[in-house]
């Protein structure tokens, strides 16, 4: 009798085996199918990021995919779309754009969108990363007994003006452009802090009339511009850009022979590239979190000093320290091209309406 029931309980095993396997193999079979598990979707991460900034981020993004991220066993996807600051606000505006964090250049495009649409922004936005406006100009014949570059853009305009080609990006379209504008605006009126009144000022409409005349163009972007200064001999003595963007060119202009030099304002101003977290209906807890760990993964201390050293940025990370005598830092490398790492004043950041104001004016005195 026990023979028995051992024969029929190790027939009743071998038929379960088999048929599992057939299960799996083939697909359910009669009416007591079994089920397969199916792996949890990713959770996505929209990422608009402003241009400046994209090569840090591009490579930044690989090591965090290595990392094998995941909230609660689902896997973290990122994509990125690059563009200008201001495309990016005018693509969640006006366009219908849906990312999940939104980082400008700076402050002042967050201002807008939140200025729009201020639901958007609940979750208070963090600093990725820190870089001045500098001036960077050629030292060629043209631009000889220039102490600063910046010193051509006073009230009165030099003669020494009408010797060089002069280079600042679009105000109304990159945040470059913009800083420049607010710069020489609040140089014009000697403040630091613009008003609505002097934005609209005829004075300085006509001042930048006379200043258009020595301007080759108004290119679109910062980034370009910048480009365009390094691989375009005679296009740019001076332009106006970002100090990260001057030490790439000093990198990228070994090769080529570029001798320039980086200078500062009396008073600049600076962009904080915020990762801002959109508290916005398309985005969902879990993507909130995903987006937070990407965040912390780009505070990391690793991650600062890989866009410090190589790519230029001063870390928004206060335990990762610049030192100018690190050579394997394009600080370091580059310190003896007037690289100035205190920086004596800075501008107050302008509310909308004059940043609004002073672009109005521009457009008028340009007819950009």
């Amino acid at each position: 009798m026990l023979r028995i029931s051992r024969t029929i309980a190790g027939i009743y095993v071998l038929a379960t085996i088999v048929l599992t396997v057939v299960t799996v193999v083939f697909g359910p079979v009669g009416w007591s199918p079994l089920p397969l598990p199916t792996a949890a979707p990713p959770i996505r991460v929209e990422f608009a990021v402003s241009s400046e900034k994209e090569a840090w981020l591009r490579s930044a993004l690989e090591r965090f995919a290595r990392t094998n991220p995941t909230i609660n066993g689902r896997a973290v996807e990122v994509r990125m779309r690059v563009a200008g600051s201001r495309d990016l606000i005018t693509a969640i505006e006006r366009d219908g754009y849906q990312p999940t964090v939104v980082s400008p250049a700076s402050e002042l495009q967050l201002a807008e969108l939140q200025q729009w649409r201020a639901d958007l922004l609940g979750e208070a936005a963090q600093p990725l990363a820190f870089t001045p406006l500098v001036a960077l100009m050629r030292e060629v014949p043209s631009t000889a007994g220039i102490a600063n570059p910046w010193q051509l853009w006073q009230r009165q305009l030099p003669d020494q003006i009408n010797t060089v080609n002069i280079g600042i990006s679009s105000p109304a379209k990159s945040n470059g452009g913009l800083q420049s504008l607010i710069v020489l605006a609040a140089q014009y009126h000697q403040t630091s802090s613009l008003t609505i009144e002097q934005a609209s000022d005829a004075g300085l409409r006509e001042w930048l009339r006379q200043l258009n005349a020595h301007i080759d163009g108004w290119p679109d972007s910062t980034g370009a511009l910048t480009t365009d200064f390094v691989t375009q001999t005679g296009i740019y003595d001076i332009i106006t850009t970002y100090e990260n963007l001057a030490l790439r060119t000093f990198w990228q202009g070994e090769s080529r022979g570029l001798q320039a030099r980086v200078y500062y304002p009396a008073a600049t101003i600076v962009s904080d590239h915020p990762y801002a977290i959109l508290t916005a209906p398309w985005v969902d807890n879990t993507e909130r979190e995903a987006a937070r760990l990407l965040r912390d993964f780009l505070l990391s201390s690793a991650e600062q000093t890989i866009a410090m050293r190589e790519y230029g940025f001063r870390p928004a990370n206060p335990q990762v320290t610049i030192d100018l005598n690190d050579q394997t830092s394009l600080f370091g490398r580059y310190r003896d091209y007037g690289l100035q790492l205190d920086l004596a004043a800075q501008l107050a950041t302008p509310s909308p309406e004059v940043i609004a104001a002073l672009v109005t004016t521009w457009q008028s005195a340009t007819e950009k």
